[in-house]
């Protein structure tokens, strides 16, 4: 069930980079839209502008209710750029990349790049690959068969841009920061999302072939 409320009155000003013009913005609320669907959490959209002269583009922002409020959630782009990590994504790893998002959003490459090294490394801690060089850990991974070979190669010739990332002296190029999200996000969807659903299929079908349900 969806809720419509706007134009709003209240005083709710927020500051945000502009995905159409890349610099520091900031809005007063003008509308919002509340979707309460049974499948995902609570979700508030709020509709802003770009305070740029040169820009004023639409921006719709979203927050998501996880049991405490919407207050608690850090505002998400949602238009013009629609990609949020899936909820079944731990909150601290989800809140990681994003900044490592932003970052990439403020044209800060170096530091986009070195937020994403630090939540490849907080999830491998968090699966138990707790030793060595972030690669070793990755690998480490792969041997217990929580990754496979193929994110392993991907992270092997990503281990230059990760480790530029880490030195003052190092340059950080635009493609090299969006391999290094790209790589994120999807080891992220490997291990929370993508293994969820399979596991859920298999379950599923064990059921079927249960003789009880014969």
């Amino acid at each position: 069930m969806a809720e419509q409320r706007g134009p709003v009155e209240d005083d709710d000003i927020r500051a945000f980079i502009c995905p159409s013009c890349s610099q520091v913005a900031s809005s007063r609320v003008i509308g919002r839209f509340v979707q309460n669907v049974s499948w995902e959490p609570p979700a508030e959209f709020a509709l802003l502008a770009c305070s740029s002269a040169e820009c004023q583009a639409p921006v719709v922002q979203v927050r998501e209710d996880f049991g405490g409020g919407y207050e608690l959630d850090t505002p998400g782009i949602y238009f013009p750029t629609p990609r949020r990590l899936n909820p079944a994504i731990p909150e601290e790893l989800r809140a990681e990349f994003s900044e490592a998002r932003t970052c990439f959003d403020a044209k800060a490459y170096r530091a986009s790049v070195m937020m994403a090294r630090h939540a490849l490394e907080r999830t491998c801690h968090m699966n138990g690959a707790t030793k060595g060089t972030l690669q070793t850990k990755l690998e480490a991974l792969e041997k217990q068969g929580t990754i496979s070979g193929d994110l392993t190669e991907w992270a092997d010739l990503l281990r230059l841009t990760g480790n530029a990332g880490s030195h003052d002296d190092d340059d950080v190029s635009p493609e090299d920061a969006k391999d290094m999200l790209d790589f994120t996000e999807a080891l992220l969807n490997h291990l929370y999302v993508l293994r969820a659903r399979f596991d859920e299929f298999k379950a599923r079908r064990q059921q079927k072939a249960s003789p009880n349900n014969t």
